[in-house]
């Protein structure tokens, strides 16, 4: 079942595709599966490449969001939930899509730090499509961190891919993604803190909008409040939360030479 599933996630535009039984999955953060899809018992896990126009200079990031991520996302989740359809239709399984990112369950706890449903990083790690790198990233030898993952829970009980051995990318790496970093997201441990990479990755998302709404509900006069509605930087607030996500920071994601770094061992 596993490579009739490959087969089929190939012939739908997938790029890279992985199993993992759920008792082979680790990510200490995470809900647990079953929260999702209550017959779970594996995940498969799908890597699509950008166009690669994406990761060449532009001074206008918006122009880039379709071929670095809009696109993706459509034909991903086209293709995922075909693949889905297939398991359920011919395998006679579940299948529950687990998107690469958004919507996440916001409450007290999380609000501040959302929670996807499923960590498709660790998934694509411990199935062997990809490592971890020095930036957090999952790695994978085709491409490097340049993917995006989804990930399709299903109540079959198949078989894990083993995980990649021989590959580390990050030991003869020439480029310090770290101390590069202009968010200083980056701790002396190796950790991330994402707020900081957020506020310059995605300066318009909802966490800046909403110091935006501060300082104009500071601002004395009327006159000044308006002011700041017809400024372009309101407009860029708007069009974000319109059409979700914008990066305007990759550099983690554009400099990795991850792919380049030579032959692989199953």
């Amino acid at each position: 079942m596993e490579e009739t599933i490959k087969k089929k996630a190939k012939e739908l535009g997938v790029d890279l595709v992985s199993v993992l039984n759920l008792k082979d999955y680790k990510s200490p953060r995470s809900p647990n599966p079953l929260r999702y899809l209550s017959s779970a018992r594996s995940i498969v896990v799908l890597a699509f490449k950008p166009l690669a126009g994406a990761y060449s200079y532009q001074e206008n990031t918006w122009s880039k969001m379709p071929s670095y991520l809009y696109s993706m996302e459509a034909a991903g989740n086209t293709a995922a939930y075909h693949l889905g359809r297939f398991i359920e239709k011919e395998l006679g399984a579940e299948s529950f899509l687990v998107q690469a990112h958004r919507p996440f369950e916001i409450n007290e706890e999380t609000f501040r730090s959302p929670i996807g449903s499923i960590s498709l990083r660790h998934v694509a790690v411990q199935s062997g499509l990809a490592v971890w790198g020095k930036n957090t990233l999952a790695l994978t030898p085709q491409f490097g961190p340049r993917v995006m993952y989804l990930g399709l829970l299903n109540s079959l009980d198949l078989q894990s891919d083993p995980p990649i051995e021989g590959y580390d990318p990050c030991l003869t790496c020439q480029y310090d993604c770290r101390s590069t970093c202009p968010g200083k997201a980056f701790t002396e441990d190796g950790r991330v803190l994402s707020h900081r990479c957020v506020k310059v990755s995605q300066p318009d998302d909802v966490g800046n909008f909403t110091r935006f709404l501060t300082e104009m509900a500071g601002k004395p006069s009327m006159d000044e409040r308006l002011e700041m509605m017809k400024s372009p930087r309101f407009f860029r607030h708007l069009q974000y939360l319109q059409f979700f996500i914008h990066y305007r920071c990759d550099n983690c994601t554009r400099h990795c030479p991850a792919d380049l770094a030579g032959p692989v061992k199953k």
